[in-house]
């Protein structure tokens, strides 16, 4: 069985997932945090299916992204230790956690961006677009 290749904007993306900064994980945790979840488990679901073809691909992207998700700022924090606000730690935890997600659905659209439904990629993607119209105005 032949695998399909992987697109073409796979690359460039895990290369812009890996220059991520805090400003832009920012951006992404608040987009990813604003989905309907409801709504966004069914595209989900969908390109998981669908993808199923090229997890190959996923995975050795995923892996290539690593700990991208990771916030500068939460590593300052654990260095910190027992002198860091909980509340401070917890906000950029949450960041992490977000922005992984929000890499991952990205990621899914990526991959399976010539095979999964408009509509979903649309839901998955629309978070890190946001983050990137976000960057865009930054450097304005």
């Amino acid at each position: 069985m032949d695998v399909p290749a992987a697109p073409a904007g796979l690359q460039p993306f895990v290369e812009r997932a890996r220059a991520l900064h805090d400003e832009d994980r920012l951006a992404l945790a608040d987009a990813r945090a604003a989905i309907d979840e409801a709504f966004h488990a069914g595209a989900w679901k969908a390109a998981n299916a669908i993808v199923m073809e090229r997890a190959q691909t996923y995975l050795e992207a995923r892996l290539s992204i690593g700990a991208a998700h990771i916030p500068d700022k939460l590593e300052e924090l654990v260095v910190l230790g027992s002198q860091v606000d909980s509340t401070e730690l917890a906000r950029w935890q949450d960041v992490a956690r977000l922005v992984r997600a929000g890499i991952d659905d990205a990621l899914l659209a990526q991959v399976g961006v010539d095979l999964i439904r408009p509509p979903d990629l649309r839901e998955l993607y629309g978070p890190w677009r946001a983050m990137l119209e976000a960057a865009h105005e930054r450097s304005r």
